[in-house]
């Protein structure tokens, strides 16, 4: 990574009885996305009711070719997800553990939000577009994990001139 943060997403988007397909993408600090891809998983994981992997708008790729590409892009940088330790078990080990940190947008947004006096409800959880909206960003509108990377790196931006 050309940058120090590498702000990423990660969906599963189709399941049938041959493949489980996720979403993944990374944006760099200047919002370049700088990889958006789906990728074939080993996941043994089985969803029902997901997209059939024939709906797919691109052939996904396979998971070893996007394990190196995912490496060099997590190479030393510090990644920032919505959840981050769920979002971060997704990824292939070596981009995992090849980055310089992980942190959790979600949780800086809560310390944040407690600081500045922003009412937080303890019986909801928060998801992204929650944190946007009380920040007065403008929601997501797609599912896309690139869209979400991208709002990712505003709200963690937006947070930076808030603390």
């Amino acid at each position: 990574s050309a940058s120090e943060h590498v702000y990423f997403a990660v969906r599963s988007v189709a399941a049938d009885g041959r493949q489980h397909v996720m979403q993944y993408a990374f944006v760099d600090d200047r919002g370049n996305v700088a990889l958006s891809a789906f990728v074939r998983s080993s996941s043994p994981a089985t969803l029902f009711g997901g997209s059939a992997s024939e709906d797919l708008p691109a052939e996904p790729m396979e998971e070893a070719a996007f394990a190196v590409l995912a490496a060099r892009i997590c190479r030393g940088a510090t990644l920032v997800a919505f959840h981050r330790v769920l979002q971060t078990g997704l990824l292939p080990p070596g981009a995992a553990e090849g980055a310089g940190g992980a942190e959790c947008a979600w949780r800086r947004f809560q310390a944040v939000a407690r600081r500045k006096g922003i009412r937080l409800s303890r019986r909801e959880p928060l998801a992204l577009n929650d944190c946007l909206l009380k920040l007065g960003m403008a929601p997501l509108e797609s599912d896309d994990a690139a869209v979400r990377a991208l709002a990712i790196r505003r709200l963690w931006r937006k947070l930076d001139n808030i603390e």
